[in-house]
């Protein structure tokens, strides 16, 4: 076969013509997979703080001043006896208040001392994680030995607005073990909410237990605390659970104490 070269010229135009056309359809096909395989990673906000509530339990001891890594921490409130500290939020959705203060995350000295005292009463280390909540309580009494605090790392919940999350913790140094009853609406048939909660500065096995938060109904309640497998009454009293509440009901004072001193019950409740 013979094959004139302006045939093989028309020819070859005619492939260039067409690997032309190919390519104009290949190249935008190849810059649209490519962007269709650019997929944008959602951003995740860390968080570079941790939520601290601060409660003076110990009896006799008020006014204290708190202080992170040696600097003192202004408190909206002073820092008595039967004290928990509250702050106000903004762009809150439930409430505008909470026992939450915001420390740096990571490792932190805290230390409390008296106003005008030279020493801490009370210091320590811990390692705060990042957008974890912790609460800590200082307990005992100068004359029952010296000063002691306890920390706990909270665990709480998802928000319900049918129910509270509820905990209990035995702050009185002298008072036995505790179990918790509550008797929903107020009536004649309760439950056993808490089992056996010693005061945990002596009981650190215990000190789990206290972080968890436990979710029930909300609504009026009757509480009674007895000492642990008895039916001997140390403490009662009546509340309200709303819903999307965050309760800690702790007792404090002493067995044998009187008057400001006498076993007694605190509350430290907001709504999430």
């Amino acid at each position: 076969m013979h094959c004139r070269n302006s045939d093989l010229i028309n020819a070859m135009g005619r492939i260039i013509l067409v690997c032309r056309y190919i390519l104009l359809i290949a190249v935008p096909v190849f810059l649209f997979s490519c962007k269709k395989d650019q997929v944008t990673q959602p951003q995740v906000l860390i968080s570079t703080y941790s939520g601290l509530s601060i409660t003076n339990a110990a009896i006799g001891i008020n006014n204290l001043h708190f202080f992170v890594d040696n600097r003192q921490v202004l408190l909206p409130d002073t820092l008595s006896y039967g004290n928990t500290e509250f702050f106000t939020i903004q762009n809150y959705v439930y409430s505008n208040v909470t026992p939450y203060k915001d420390i740096s995350y990571g490792y932190r000295q805290l230390g409390f001392i008296m106003p005008g005292g030279d020493n801490f009463l009370v210091s320590f280390n811990n390692y705060f994680q990042s957008g974890a909540k912790y609460s800590i309580f200082i307990a005992d009494t100068i004359s029952h030995g010296q000063l002691k605090y306890v920390l706990l790392k909270d665990e709480i919940g998802i928000s319900d607005s049918t129910k509270t999350q509820i905990r209990f913790i035995n702050l009185s140094p002298d008072a036995p073990a505790m179990d918790v009853w509550v008797f929903p609406n107020a009536g004649t048939y309760g439950y056993k909410l808490f089992s056996n909660r010693p005061y945990p500065v002596f009981d650190y096995s215990s000190i789990p237990g206290s972080q968890v938060f436990t979710g029930i109904d909300a609504g009026p309640y009757y509480f009674v605390a007895t000492a642990a497998g008895t039916y001997n009454v140390l403490l009662q009293g009546g509340l309200i659970l709303p819903g999307r509440g965050v309760i800690t009901i702790y007792a404090k004072g002493l067995l044998s104490g009187t008057g400001n001193n006498q076993l007694d019950v605190g509350v430290i409740e907001f709504v999430q």
